[in-house]
């Protein structure tokens, strides 16, 4: 009794919750996983372009960093994430980068545990929110997706809340979608998922006048929704490019973040799946027909592509907490404990405070230490190496090199940009470089490769050992560099 009434008097007096300290907890989880949010060499090239954008005060439309492709069209649909990236760099190095990427996912979490405690008692709110999380987890990474995160909650959270008030959101919501198609192409998932609900409030409504008065609304709601994104320098480009890797089979099928979920080891999604069929058959949770076709649409998304599978964390507890809390309610009548009940009150400016504070120090904590992507991605001295013999050619590079050798000056010859080469092109390369055909001597000839830079103990190195013409420059546990050899005939 007497520590129920010492946590009920510290809430009054500091105003915590329980989505700001699951804020908290996320941001110190991401923040001191350092440097986990920067294990994907597309944060390098990130960087660079958002460089570029404030040092020109423009969004570049054309190719800048390759030789391949150079001055092909290139949509930077991601303009506005790699700006603020690039001054998270300038301001604090990677650790500034870094915690961007915790302050990203500590709000986006904090939304999501606020919105679900509007109808979920705060223990299942919490596990759903931790769920989320783990979800999160295997793309959690410093890059825009990331950024897009908290847009993503709050659009999905506004769009079912008005859905259960009998009402299409407000209009100030639609503009929401000129800042998110800025940061990330993920925009046209909270479109979609606004029509399905759209079409779930026109179909569900009693009578034929009511249907009429839903479809004006909501068409109205979604009309200006789908208007916003084209206030950005990319204009109708935000939406072509979508469809343009949808075309891209090949790189679909190759990039490792497209491809589908395995369960050859233990994977969030397992935990998420049992979890979900546990809950359902003990508590026979019954869903409307709608809700239940949007969860399995969202399963499939994240079966089929591994890069969906925090659309299914963030998107179906939000999607069915109102039927899980009815449910609860049904069978779990008893009030949860005074103090668990308290936090789940909106936190005070008090609480904010504390733990903008809070916050504040492990980040500055963090700062004491080096920090930058890992070594697996920066093949710095390999690149060095090359440089130095100022090789007779451009570099044939593996796919994961190319966004350091943009951060180091180098044009690529494939780098991150998937969406930027021709689908024919990334499967010659990817081809070549594994030996699934014979192809690489004729990639070499054909764009004059002048050096190569490919990983350590990769197919392509034990080819270039013994391919005629050629001989090893350098080579580290990260990289080998290859050169053409002047003296053979």
């Amino acid at each position: 009794m007497a520590d129920t009434a010492s946590l009920s008097l510290t809430r009054g007096r500091i105003g915590l919750s329980w989505p700001l300290l699951i804020a908290v907890f996320v941001f110190a989880a991401t923040l001191f996983s350092e440097p986990r949010a920067l294990f994907d060499p597309d944060v390098l090239w990130q960087n660079v372009t958002g460089h570029w954008i404030l040092a020109h005060g423009a969004v570049p439309h054309v190719d800048l960093f390759t030789y391949t492709v150079r001055g092909e069209p290139w949509v930077v649909h991601e303009w506005l994430a790699d700006l603020l990236m690039a001054s998270a760099y300038d301001a604090l190095g990677w650790h500034g980068v870094t915690l961007l990427a915790a302050l990203a996912a500590a709000t986006a979490l904090g939304l999501l545990t606020r919105a679900l405690s509007r109808t979920l008692p705060p223990l299942p709110a919490m596990l759903l929110a931790m769920l989320a999380w783990l979800m999160l987890l295997p793309h959690l990474l410093a890059r825009p997706h990331l950024l897009a995160m908290p847009l993503l909650v709050a659009w999905i959270a506004a769009v079912l809340r008005a859905r259960d008030e009998d009402r299409a959101p407000p209009f100030a919501w639609a503009l929401l979608m000129a800042l998110w198609a800025n940061i990330h192409g993920s925009f046209c998932f909270g479109l979609g998922f606004a029509g399905l609900i759209a079409v779930e409030a026109v179909l569900s409504a009693p009578t034929a006048t009511e249907r009429r008065r839903a479809l004006r609304r909501w068409a109205a709601f979604l009309a200006v929704a789908a208007l916003a994104p084209l206030v950005s320098p990319n204009g109708i480009g935000s939406y072509l490019l979508p469809l343009r890797l949808l075309r891209m089979s090949y790189a679909l099928s190759s990039l490792v973040e497209w491809q589908s979920s395995s369960f050859s080891s233990f994977q969030p999604l397992e935990l998420w799946l049992l979890v979900a069929l546990g809950a359902g058959f003990a508590f026979r949770l019954r869903l409307p027909a709608s809700r239940l076709a949007i969860l399995l649409l969202l399963v499939h998304l994240s079966l089929a592509h591994r890069r969906y599978g925090e659309l299914l964390g963030f998107t179906a507890p939000l999607l069915l907490a109102p039927a899980i809390g009815a449910e609860l309610r049904r069978r779990l009548p008893s009030a949860p404990p005074g103090w668990i009940a308290e936090l789940a009150r909106p936190a005070s400016w008090r609480a904010l405070a504390l733990a903008g504070l809070l916050m504040a120090a492990g980040a500055s904590l963090a700062a004491t230490r080096p920090l930058s992507p890992p070594r697996d991605y920066m093949p710095e001295a390999a690149v060095r190496a090359a440089l130095a013999h100022n090789p007779k050619g451009p570099v044939l590079n593996d796919y994961n090199f190319g966004g350091y050798l943009i951060f180091a000056g180098v044009p690529t010859f494939v780098d991150g940009r998937t969406d930027l080469f021709p689908d024919a092109f990334l499967e010659r390369e990817n081809k070549a470089l594994n030996l699934v055909d014979d192809g690489l001597p004729s990639l070499l000839d054909d764009y004059r490769i002048g050096w190569t830079l490919m990983p350590a103990g990769s197919s392509a190195v034990a080819l270039l050992d013994h391919l005629p013409g050629w001989r090893r420059l350098y080579a580290d546990d990260i990289a080998v560099v290859h050169v053409r050899d002047e003296t053979a005939p």
